[in-house]
């Protein structure tokens, strides 16, 4: 029997089976779904010096030392998977979310699982139009996860918060 899984794997990047992440625990998912609610109605009701608490004091959950052991590659495309699961909780808490609020509940769900992901805002080197002056995405291990791989290079970081709880941010082996 053909497994499911590989079908829609080509729209993550690279095909190395070395890199295949483990399926995520429903228990998991379901435990970083619930924290990426509960930060992201910290985010609406406090606003962003609250929700920047919450983030680094958020712990892991119980179960997800095998996800924080993973291989950086492989912690990368598993992270890329989660993407949508958290999606789903970002479009019904906040439908009309700009990059804040959307990475800020992509580094919230990557860090209830264990990985150590960070929310970055920046500030355009060059700007023609003051509105799009900010923007910020979600980066684990140095890789953009919900945004253009290149938005680094157009953009000088302002701040990197992540949780503090996860210890220091180990950088796995490169795979």
């Amino acid at each position: 029997m053909k497994d499911r899984r590989l079908e829609w794997e080509f729209f993550l990047g690279d095909l190395d089976p070395s890199t295949l992440p483990p399926r995520t625990p429903p228990r998991l998912r379901g435990h970083a779904m619930a924290r990426t609610a509960a930060a992201l109605w910290t985010y609406n009701r406090h606003g962003w010096p609250a929700a920047q608490r919450y983030l680094r004091e958020l712990a892991p959950a119980r179960g997800s030392a095998r996800i924080a052991r993973l291989p950086e590659a492989t912690a990368v495309r598993l992270a890329r998977r989660e993407v949508l699961f958290c999606q789903m909780v970002t479009r019904v808490l906040a439908p009309d979310g700009q990059c804040l609020p959307r990475s800020f509940a992509l580094a919230v769900h990557l860090n209830a699982l264990g990985l150590p992901a960070q929310v970055i805002v920046a500030r355009g080197r060059t700007v023609s139009v003051p509105r799009n002056a900010f923007h910020s995405w979600t980066e684990l291990y140095g890789h953009v996860l919900n945004d253009n791989p290149d938005v680094q290079l157009g953009y000088a970081v302002l701040q990197r918060v992540r949780s503090g709880r996860l210890g220091e941010a180990r950088r796995p082996v490169r795979t």
